[in-house]
């Protein structure tokens, strides 16, 4: 078997049968890392979305702490004031195919937090120079019920007076001056006492495609990984030295066969 595999001609074959494999390798390890990711995030929304709000101060303990990957879309309870004063918008954000704008404050709690909450969507203005009317968010005590999200990245975005191109607490610091915790920011679900009118809230999170359909998809890879170097080796098999063919079968003679002879 060695000496066939040896020659010039299998050898190529070889070579390619190992690139292959190296490359189904690689690509059954990326499917692998998409199942991981996208297996945690529907387990998280799944688990936290519904689940019983809890203090702000149990999942981020302090103003400098970083959300957990577990703790994303649980849902927290606040206690405490709107900064109205504070009020921007971000740009560009999508509801059922329609961009407008989401509106963030900063949420002065009770425990002597700030944190940026997102209360919502509305659309676009008459013109592009024209904002679009906002319905006020509720002054005095305010009890807000929410899910935790983690900060968006900044956009590198020109400047628009209060206005942001991302859900950046650093960003609407820097348009507000109101310090707040700068890792996560709340998406609003209810909040009491209830306005008559308040912006559109925002739908569930998408859950996406199954991610069991990346693991079989992983799977494949390796399994053909295993099967390019195999066949060459069936293949090379049928060319040892000495390997007689099937001999063949001898005609079966029928009776009336040896009565006409």
């Amino acid at each position: 078997m060695l000496r066939v595999l040896a020659t010039r001609r299998w050898i190529a074959w070889l070579l390619v049968a190992l690139v292959a494999a190296v490359a189904c390798l690689f690509l059954g390890r990326w499917q692998w890392s998409r199942w991981e990711s996208r297996n945690l995030t529907q387990t998280t929304i799944k688990n936290n979305y519904d689940a019983t709000p809890v203090p702000l101060g149990e999942v981020l303990p302090t103003p400098t702490s970083e959300l957990a990957p577990q703790d994303q879309w649980r849902q927290v309870r606040l206690v405490g004031s709107y900064d109205t004063g504070a009020q921007t918008l971000v740009r560009n954000r999508p509801l059922s195919g329609t961009y407008g704008y989401e509106v963030v404050l900063p949420f002065r709690a009770d425990d002597g937090r700030t944190v940026l909450v997102d209360r919502g969507w509305v659309p676009n203005g008459p013109t592009a120079e024209t904002p679009p009317e906002v319905p006020p968010a509720p002054s005095g005590q305010v009890t807000v019920v929410g899910w935790m999200r983690p900060a968006e990245p900044d956009l590198k975005r020109d400047a628009v007076p209060g206005q942001v191109s991302s859900i950046n607490p650093p960003l609407v610091e820097q348009q507000t001056g109101v310090a707040m915790d700068r890792s996560a920011y709340v998406r609003m679900g209810s909040e009491q006492p209830s306005p008559a009118e308040r912006p559109a809230q925002l739908g569930r999170p998408d859950l996406g495609s199954a991610a069991g359909i990346n693991l079989s998809y992983a799977l494949q890879w390796w399994l053909a990984m295993i099967a390019f170097p195999v066949l060459v080796l069936l293949a090379a098999r049928r060319e040892l030295p000495g390997r007689a063919e099937r001999a063949p079968r001898p005609k079966k003679q029928r009776i009336w066969d040896e009565e006409d002879a």
